[in-house]
């Protein structure tokens, strides 16, 4: 009997799904949903009541977000850690796809190999007041430091075009927009000329 409860209490405890990390934008949801671990199995995209299951468990997703970097259809961000062709090192990237709702699927859109510098996250939002999203990253140089970094869509990929002065220590973003915490304190992130500033 012991040996019955002790099985049905581990499966159980082996099924149970978390939602990882989510996001909206107007009618449309995403989840990503793990069982254990760091990294989704599964994303789960729902529209209009009606909903859909994408397994990306070889993408190893830890983040979802909207997004509309060139300001046609809505794309979805994947924050992914993998390797690529062009960086065979496993790391944290940002992969975006337009969704394919007819088909149920992610068509790519761009994978990034990598961006300035290593991230440790991003957030996808419009920055600079363009009316387009810009990728704001969060990034760990040589030296162990860390820095803002804005990237814009170019057609075919990103360019940086604003960074942040260095930090000693890790930021952490609070949303998925510009709001951040810097050595304890609550800010957000805007622009001035080329750099990355908060208040």
């Amino acid at each position: 009997m012991k040996y019955i409860l002790f099985l049905l209490i581990f499966l159980v405890s082996c099924t149970n799904e978390k939602i990882l990390d989510s996001a909206n934008y107007k009618n449309i949801s995403a989840e990503i949903i793990c069982t254990k671990g760091c990294f989704a199995k599964d994303l789960i995209i729902k529209k209009d009541g009606e909903k859909f299951i994408i397994d990306v468990y070889n993408l190893k997703p830890w983040k979802v977000d909207f997004c509309n970097v060139d300001g046609g259809e809505v794309e979805i961000a994947l924050g992914v850690y993998k390797k690529t062709p062009f960086d065979q090192n496993l790391a944290k990237r940002c992969f975006l796809y337009n969704i394919d709702f007819k088909n149920k699927k992610l068509m790519p859109k761009l994978r990034i190999s990598r961006l300035h510098n290593p991230i440790t996250d991003f957030n996808l939002c419009d920055i600079d007041g363009d009316g387009r999203d810009e990728i704001i990253s969060i990034e760990k140089n040589i030296k162990g430091e860390y820095l803002f970094g804005v990237y814009d869509w170019t057609n075919f990929s990103f360019e940086r075009n604003y960074c942040s002065i260095i930090l000693k220590d890790e930021p952490i973003f609070l949303d998925k927009e510009k709001k951040v915490e810097i050595n304890g304190m609550k800010s957000e992130l805007f622009l001035e000329g080329d750099e990355v500033k908060w208040k």
